[in-house]
């Protein structure tokens, strides 16, 4: 299930961002990465304070254990299955309603349905991608705004 292997310490790792040079339709980035030495735990999570090899900023990691990382894999897979079941749902509907009025095809319904179509392959989509790459680590990335650190999955 998903893409990662589950073991005692986790396969992702943390990276620093050394350069990046902007080229004419493309940035090349030139990380740095290095292990998270970080043992999973057991039973729920366990934070820990990283130093930075390169940088000597401070990076809090949580690993979840084996069980609470697959629990999280089976989330994301129905949120998947989830979205996909609104997609359909939502086409079929609007085949129906267009197969039974053919002057006025759903009126107003069709506008509604046609979100929950476009909504239900967003969270399909990102759900996917999620159970596909999730492996129990969190830590300072993108999103978290710290600099040039991220988690190399």
């Amino acid at each position: 299930m998903g893409n990662r292997q589950l073991g005692r310490h986790p396969r992702s790792r943390y990276t620093h961002l050394l350069s990046s040079e902007r080229h004419s339709n493309y940035t090349q980035h030139r990380p740095a990465t290095f292990a998270i030495p970080v043992e999973r735990p057991v039973k729920g999570c366990q934070s820990t304070t990283l130093a930075c090899e390169t940088c000597r900023t401070s990076l809090t990691y949580t690993v979840f254990s084996i069980p609470a990382t697959r629990a999280r894999r089976w989330a994301w897979l129905l949120a998947t299955l989830a979205g996909a079941a609104s997609v359909l749902l939502s086409v079929l509907t609007i085949h129906h309603l267009g197969e039974q009025n053919r002057s006025d095809p759903g009126g107003g319904m069709t506008g509604l349905l046609a979100l929950g179509s476009v909504g239900g392959f967003i969270v399909a989509a990102t759900g996917l991608s999620f159970w596909w790459h999730e492996d129990g680590v969190r830590g300072p990335g993108r999103l978290t705004g710290i600099g040039g650190h991220s988690i190399k999955r």
